[in-house]
């Protein structure tokens, strides 16, 4: 199998003139990056989208492989965690160059869950030392947040070009999934009694809509079209939200889950 480019750096431009409403346009529209793939008639369900050492799924794990096996998960479930703890990061960031640096803060004040960790067990380094300088750019509301955020996305980046397509469009459905529950948790009959639940689910589901979008622009028909099948799935979900501040909202979980049974059947249709 031919080597696989590594995809382009990611960069997130998030700038003070921009609104809530549009600052999740310009980190999808401007941060796109096409994916590179060879020039083959057909690809096999484990495709590796970076350079790909392995045939299979669980292949191609080199140094990682040695990482405390404790800490390592297996792609789908490290893909979803990974996504949860960016998909915070993502609304915080949004939150806090829109100057909400109080609601941004509260939006992180809870454990980061297992993807630090293993990012580490997969050999990404410097995950502590990025995420601590992002947590204290959004905490301060510094000019440093976009920045901080872009810096931390290029190591997520970098532990998802170890995965597979298969593996990552898995996560996204079981991301939206995820968001769907968070959701739930910050309603209480027609309102919002969780604002930070609520923003945590929007990240997430906004990070899905990016990540899918990337996939729809890869030089490989089969992947951009499960990548278009779950972008176009995933609209269904768009009147769950308003903005981070939930205004005119009237909540409704239901709207996400059916994303996630949209983004089954795309996917379906092509692996």
């Amino acid at each position: 199998m031919s080597d696989t480019p590594e995809k382009p750096r990611r960069l997130v431009t998030a700038r003070r003139t921009l609104t809530i409403g549009t600052l999740a346009v310009s980190l999808a529209s401007t941060a796109h990056a096409t994916i590179v793939t060879p020039a083959e008639a057909d690809l096999p369900d484990s495709y590796w989208l970076a350079a790909g050492k392995g045939e299979g799924e669980g292949e191609g794990e080199g140094e990682a492989a040695e990482q405390d096996s404790s800490a390592r998960m297996d792609d789908d479930a490290f893909l979803v965690a990974l996504g949860q703890l960016e998909g915070r990061l993502f609304a915080a960031t949004a939150l806090a160059e829109d100057g909400q640096v109080d609601a941004a803060a509260a939006l992180l004040d809870g454990p980061a869950g297992d993807a630090p960790a293993a990012l580490d067990a997969r050999g990404i380094d410097g995950v502590a030392d990025t995420l601590a300088a992002l947590d204290t750019a959004i905490a301060e509301g510094a000019d440093t947040v976009a920045d901080d955020y872009d810096t931390a996305r290029d190591l997520f980046e970098s532990a998802r070009r170890e995965t597979t397509a298969r593996a990552q469009f898995r996560s996204l459905i079981a991301l939206t999934r995820a968001a769907a529950e968070t959701y739930a948790g910050a309603v209480d009959g027609d309102q919002i009694t969780d604002l930070a639940a609520y923003q945590a689910a929007w990240g997430m589901i906004e990070l899905a809509k990016v990540e899918a979008g990337e996939m729809a622009e890869a030089n490989h028909d089969r992947i951009s079209q499960a990548g278009q099948g779950l972008v176009d799935a995933l609209a269904f979900g768009d009147p769950a939200f308003t903005d981070l501040q939930a205004a005119g909202l009237h909540p409704d979980a239901s709207l996400l889950h059916g994303a996630a049974g949209r983004m089954d059947l795309a996917l379906s249709k092509v692996y």
